[in-house]
């Protein structure tokens, strides 16, 4: 079976897109590919063929025109057997292809909600375009195989309006030979992640003027001016490294003691399912987080971490203060964490659900 999963907008080694569905799918035999927009040309890398249909130009106005045609042009090329898209840009092109391919909807993110925080939309407008948003995502699921989606809220969204529909959560690919030496945990304060307002960089930046120690941020940074403001706040405590291969990050969170990851409470944030806090968990962190209900049932579980108000800056300061004095019971949590993910929070167990999912396309009639 002949399979292209396709995106506009994110790229080509994606975690999730190419790391963990493409080529879990190859694995099991399919024949895979990934359609991106980046220009930087065709190539196979882990047995995906990586296809580049163009760069649609800079502005969403153009990913969305110029970047749909583009993919279309491909697909009409080559005509695969299943269509996976992952853009909400796309949305409109997924409901043409399901006449005549089997197509599947990846929901990342809740679109509705996240719309709802966009900072670029006038305030008035985002019921509106939100509104309109699931709108067509409810158009286009009726139309088209099934649905994916990596939190329970938005699959059982989904769900209403399209029965085919699964979770296959973002957890992280594990190493089961790998171990994690304790004894060479050397106490650093690490957030790794996108670096922005909302995603709690200015809230770090007091932490780390608070505690007078090194807060390590690992990430894309949005805005340098705020990167600036950042290490000017916490008196150039808060060390930003900008993005850094997998590799490289799990080599430094394997020797780090405390996770940080408090983002703000904005509707997309509060019921998602955070790839991070699962990969400090499985690099034996402790975690400080958000005390959004969905991670601090994870959190409370399996007692890796504390949960804390992320616009409060003395609650964070004061668990880190806590751990930093107890270092065992910072070890605990994050032994406790790294045996979670090995037997419940690991990609292993989401790939074989995403087979399954895929084997059902052989038997289905196009709508």
């Amino acid at each position: 079976m002949k399979v292209y999963h396709i995106s506009t907008v994110h790229k080509r080694y994606d975690g999730r897109i190419f790391k963990k569905e493409c080529v879990s799918l190859m694995k099991a035999g399919f024949e895979v590919s990934l359609v991106v927009a980046d220009g930087k040309g065709d190539e196979l890398h882990s047995g995906v063929h990586i296809i580049d249909a163009g760069m649609p130009g800079k502005g969403r106005i153009n990913r969305f025109l110029k970047g749909t045609k583009l993919v279309r042009k491909i697909i009409e090329r080559d005509q695969p057997d299943v269509l996976h898209f992952h853009d909400p840009e796309l949305l409109f092109l997924a409901r043409k292809m399901a006449k005549k391919y089997v197509v599947i909807y990846d929901s990342h993110e809740d679109l509705p909600k996240q719309i709802m925080s966009k900072s670029y939309i006038k305030p008035f407008l985002r019921k509106t375009f939100a509104f309109l948003a699931r709108t067509i995502e409810k158009r286009t699921a009726k139309k088209i195989y099934g649905v994916i989606s990596v939190v329970d809220e938005i699959v059982e969204r989904y769900q209403t309006y399209q029965p085919n529909t699964i979770l296959i959560a973002n957890y992280p690919i594990i190493n089961m030979e790998e171990t994690v030496d304790y004894e060479l945990k050397n106490g650093n304060i690490v957030y790794a992640g996108g670096v922005s307002e909302i995603r709690g960089v200015v809230e770090m930046a007091k932490i780390a003027k608070e505690i007078a120690e090194s807060v390590h941020i690992y990430g894309p940074i949005a805005n340098e001016a705020v990167k600036k403001e950042c290490e000017l706040l916490s008196n150039s405590f808060a060390k930003f490294y900008g993005q850094i291969n997998q590799e490289e990050l799990f080599n430094i969170l394997k020797k780090s003691s405390i996770g940080l990851i408090i983002l703000h409470p904005v509707p997309n944030y509060i019921n998602s399912s955070p790839n991070k806090l699962f990969e400090y968990m499985a690099n034996g962190m402790a975690v400080i987080a958000s005390d959004f209900p969905v991670w601090k049932e994870i959190i409370d579980t399996y007692q890796c971490g504390i949960c804390v108000n992320p616009l409060h800056v003395a609650e964070t300061v004061n668990a880190i203060q806590y751990l930093k004095n107890n270092p065992e019971i910072a070890g605990t949590m994050g032994k406790n964490g790294r045996r979670a993910v090995l037997e419940h929070f690991s990609w292993e167990l989401e790939s074989r659900k995403l087979v399954t999912f895929y084997q059902g396309c052989k038997n289905y009639k196009k709508v």
